[in-house]
């Protein structure tokens, strides 16, 4: 029975990547305490050094800017319901003030 050992992330980036990364890094990636390298790490790199990583090793950067737009129109919306409900709420306690003040000044008045 023949063992396949499993490739390292190490194992698929070129040498030179792999001198450009951080001890700590190269060593969780190796061990399997992590899947990809950290964005802030990605950061610090060069340019040329990020393009030579495989995809799949590199954590998101950036955000889908869709979704960001959708979650946007979705937040403002929101506010708009909760401010209109504010509002309609006020004019219903002010109507309801309304109503009980005059009610209690024409008891009071009728009652004398």
């Amino acid at each position: 029975m023949s063992t396949v050992l499993a490739k390292s992330p190490v194992d698929e980036m070129p040498p030179e990547v792999v001198d450009q990364l951080p001890t700590d890094v190269v060593q969780d990636l190796a061990e399997g305490v992590i899947e990809k390298i950290p964005e802030e790490v990605i950061d610090r790199l060069p340019e040329s050094v990020v393009d030579r990583i495989p995809d799949h090793l590199l954590e998101a950067v950036g955000a889908d800017p869709l979704l960001a737009g959708i979650l946007v129109g979705v937040g403002a919306l929101a506010v708009v319901v909760f401010l209109w409900g504010v509002v309609k709420s006020a004019w219903k306690a002010a109507f309801f003030a309304v109503v009980v003040g005059g009610a209690a000044w024409f008891w009071y008045f009728n009652i004398r």
